[in-house]
């Protein structure tokens, strides 16, 4: 296992955001071998932003193995969907660009609960669009994903569903995707604190298919929530399931970012060897 951190780790969220060259030079600073750019970091698309940052990564000693997106493929309008897939194509490109290995990409979600922080209070559930089921999406989801996948084939880069709201909110929803899509370029990105109730029984679950973690810590208390995550017990089901990828850190506590990733470092680089 590696250990590397997502760009978010040091913004969530805020109004004041710094160049993405800047948490590239912290990650670096900060010892990690590596780096997942969230979506919001980038300042341009074009090719010549793409090249000089990955030069700016490989100057700062980092390999940039993910990229973050905000995808949505639950949606009954089938235009809204492709729309939705044009996105997540637009952004296998920049990944393979790049030289990253994976985009996290998400299910979606109903969004009949418009405030973020409502829908973090009811533990990430919503209710579907009236006339609508839970059946409909998931198949959205995996006609959208088995679309996209022809373009992750094509350029070499895995799509990893992460265990972030929407359908994945809980992991027998995220199953009936997870069975039913078959490609070496799909897998799972485990989020360790995105599973709020019963969560080891949960992450256990999902650990066959992962491809990469996203190791939530909290100090200093959570943004939305907390949750006391037993890193032996984490490791321990990645061990089972012979996981050899990147721990990527999603710090997201209140505690100033110098401190709180600092700790986040010493803890996990306890279990990773």
């Amino acid at each position: 296992m590696r250990l590397g951190t997502s760009t978010y780790s040091y913004w969530h969220f805020e109004k004041r955001k710094m160049p993405l060259k800047y948490y590239l030079e912290k990650a670096s600073e900060h010892g990690f071998e590596g780096v997942e750019i969230l979506v919001d970091h980038f300042e341009s698309k074009s090719h010549v932003y793409i090249k000089e940052l990955k030069r700016s990564a490989f100057l700062n000693g980092l390999e940039i193995y993910a990229i973050a997106i905000h995808n949505d493929f639950v949606s009954p309008d089938k235009e809204e969907r492709a729309e939705q897939i044009a996105y997540v194509e637009e952004w296998i490109e920049i990944a393979h660009s790049l030289g990253a290995s994976l985009v996290r990409i998400n299910s979606g979600r109903w969004r009949t609960i418009k405030s973020f922080d409502e829908l973090m209070a009811k533990g990430g559930i919503e209710p579907p669009i009236p006339g609508y089921t839970e059946e409909d999406a998931v198949n959205w989801v995996v006609d959208c994903i088995y679309t996209c996948l022809d373009s992750a084939e094509d350029y070499g880069v895995i799509l990893g569903l992460e265990n972030h709201w929407g359908l994945t909110t809980n992991a027998k929803t995220m199953l009936k995707i997870l069975e039913r899509v078959h490609s070496k370029w799909f897998g799972v990105v485990m989020d360790t604190g995105n599973f709020i109730s019963d969560t080891y029984t949960q992450l256990r679950m999902i650990a066959p298919y992962t491809v990469m973690v996203h190791a939530k810590t909290y100090f200093g208390g959570g943004v939305w929530y907390t949750l006391d995550i037993d890193y032996d017990r984490v490791f321990e089901i990645l061990r089972e399931v012979s996981f050899k990828g990147w721990i990527s850190l999603e710090y997201e506590g209140k505690e100033e970012y110098e401190s709180g990733i600092k700790k986040s470092i010493e803890l996990l680089r306890g279990f990773i060897q």
